[in-house]
């Protein structure tokens, strides 16, 4: 009787049943009570006991216990027996392991038919036949964790990213798990299979799970690819002509070559229509290229670190080229400096023995003057004698007349004396004159020898003061401000340095090589702001602007074949900076070269 009744326990509890009533199995949260048997349970006469046993409820049981029903019943004489000893006011003894019930005890929780407090009743035993069916009783009585199912059916599908800066590749499909890359607006990813609302991808060389309800496909992923994409065509030829129009015998407007690569902006037929850079086209013969479509992709962690690190590693080298240009330039300023006044003294110098030289030559002139003044005042003073003597030898002969003629002739001569001497004197007072004022321009000049010398010097001691107590000190703002009084004035000031560098699709190096979306990147990062690399997934960041209201620094866009197919940075008066092509590299062009399409801001 004890064990079928305890053979019917074992059941219920491995089918998680539950029975009403003081004969009733408890099964909840992995533990095991034997209800009806708890210390506060009012202690009932046999016969009460015995009605109570005749009427155990079926309610719950499965049709597969069937079997086991007349077994169960068995466990009347047992719960009969554990009532009548409460009735007797003792407690239920413990009752002993039988020897043949250890496997059913040990297939049993440890945590099972425990009471809650003291006064509940002891912990039962299990009986040997048992260990059987306790073999076949699961360990936990919990449902199985499900596994997730896996959906291939959109293996290989291409889907679009669609978010406003990028979404995180995880390790597995939950939001708790590890970031493995990351993907940006309108990037592509190939879908591997579907875990409930996640999908498996790869993009580029991030392979994790991704959040389905930020990605497009069907149609709208359709409708994304057209805009996105970028076509280029690769030259198989050793060499092919580039012609005006899509005709053999159209005009030949250029070469190109084996392994070039060229955007595409139209195809049809046996002709595409590719961009030679600037705003230069032409076409080529389809047959002689070949033709594949690329869609922007994600990147791993390390891909973002690398990029990260590189272009930080050119920022440093941009900067130290700066730093030593301005340092350059501050050396060559001094050099200027010191030439100018070495040439100014040299130049004073030269002044002033030119104008020593021509004080002399006057005062030479002035001094030749006075010598011939002199000379003639001499001549009529011999002339005044002469005459003299002729008055004197008239009178003693008496001869009046002649006297006085002669004493007229004599005062003329005087007077021409007086006259003459009076010029000499005068050509005399010139020189001195002259003398004196060459005197003055001699010490003038002398003097602005003389400070141009000491000027000339103190450049140099300066100079050597400098180079020897003077360290030149550069700051990040120095070069990052502007004269601009806008952000996007910087912006324009900083990308136009990169002119004439050259254009490598797929790059992202201001001064190695970059395209038209990896240039406006790598400009924009260094003002802090992260773009993604991509012309078509740049125009869906930022903020719209109308082509009536474009300012420097803003993002100008032009169609390619289907949709956004290069970016450029507007300057103001109608021009822009951009990663044009790689025959031409980095330059500035009219901003009409193309029909732009629409414009963003960023800053």
């Amino acid at each position: 009787m004890k064990k079928g009744a305890l053979k019917a326990a074992a059941f219920c509890l491995t089918a998680g049943m539950t029975f009403s009533g003081m004969n009733s199995v408890a099964f909840a949260a992995g533990e095991m009570t034997l209800a009806g048997f708890g210390a506060e349970m009012p202690v009932k006469t046999a016969e009460e006991t015995e009605a109570e046993t005749q009427t155990i409820s079926p309610v719950g049981i499965d049709a597969a216990i069937a079997p086991v029903q007349t077994e169960a019943a068995q466990t009347e004489s047992i719960q009969t027996e554990a009532v009548q000893s409460e009735s007797a006011g003792t407690e239920a003894p413990e009752t002993e392991m039988i020897p043949e019930a250890s496997a059913l005890a040990d297939a049993a929780s440890d945590d099972a038919a425990q009471g809650t407090d003291a006064s509940e009743a002891p912990e039962s035993e299990a009986i040997p036949e048992a260990s059987a069916l306790a073999d076949e009783t699961p360990e936990e009585t919990e449902a199985p964790e499900t596994e997730p199912v896996v959906d291939t059916s959109m293996s290989g599908e291409i889907a679009f990213a669609q978010c406003d800066d990028y979404i995180n590749i995880r390790s597995s499909a939950s939001a708790d798990s590890e970031p493995v890359g990351k993907i940006y607006n309108n990037n592509s990813v190939t879908i591997l299979s579907q875990v409930g609302d996640w999908y498996e991808v790869e993009s580029g060389n991030a392979v994790g799970y991704v959040k389905a309800d930020y990605f497009a496909t069907g149609t709208a992923a359709q409708e994304i690819a057209e805009e996105v994409a970028y076509n280029v065509a690769t030259v198989y030829a050793e060499a092919l002509t580039v012609r005006a129009e899509p005709d053999e015998a159209s005009e030949q407007i250029g070469m190109v070559y084996s392994t070039d690569e060229l955007e595409v902006v139209e195809y049809d037929g046996d002709w595409m229509k590719v961009a030679l850079g600037g705003d230069a086209y032409g076409y080529v013969n389809a047959y002689y290229v070949g033709y594949d479509t690329y869609y922007a992709t994600g990147e791993t962690l390390e891909e973002e670190q690398e990029r990260l690190d590189q272009e930080w590693l050119d920022y440093l080298a941009q900067q130290e080229a700066e730093q030593a240009a301005a340092e350059q330039a501050y050396l060559d300023a001094l050099a200027a400096q010191e030439a100018a006044a070495q040439q100014a003294a040299w130049d004073a110098e030269y002044q002033a023995q030119q104008a020593a030289q021509d004080a002399q030559y006057q005062v030479q002139a002035e001094a030749q003057a006075a010598a011939d003044a002199q000379a003639q005042a001499d001549a009529q003073y011999q002339a005044y004698l002469d005459a003299q003597a002729a008055a004197d030898a008239a009178t003693q002969q008496a001869d009046e007349q002649a006297v006085i003629d002669a004493a007229a002739q004599a005062q003329a001569a005087y007077q021409e004396f007086l006259n003459a001497q009076a010029a000499a004197d005068a050509q005399a007072q010139a020189q001195a004159e002259a003398e004196y004022q060459a005197q003055i321009q001699a010490d003038a000049a002398a003097q602005a020898a003389a400070d141009a010398a000491a000027a000339a010097a103190a450049a140099e001691a300066m100079d050597d003061y400098e180079d020897t107590y003077t360290e030149v000190s550069y700051t990040e703002s120095t070069y990052t401000e502007s004269s601009g009084s806008s952000l996007g004035q910087q912006v324009v000031d900083y990308a136009t340095q990169f002119v004439g560098n050259p254009y490598v699709w797929g790059g992202t190096s201001l001064t190695n090589g970059a395209d038209c979306s990896g240039f406006t990147m790598s400009v924009y990062a260094n003002f802090g702001i992260s773009l993604p690399h991509n012309a078509a997934a740049q125009s869906g960041c930022g903020t719209p602007v109308s082509l009536n209201d474009l300012q420097p620094g803003d993002l100008l866009f032009y169609e390619g074949h289907g949709g956004i197919g290069h970016v450029t940075i507007y300057m103001g008066n109608g021009q822009v900076v951009h990663a044009s092509s790689s025959t031409t590299g980095i330059i500035i062009s009219d901003y009409g070269y193309r029909t732009p399409v629409c414009a963003r801001r960023y800053l």
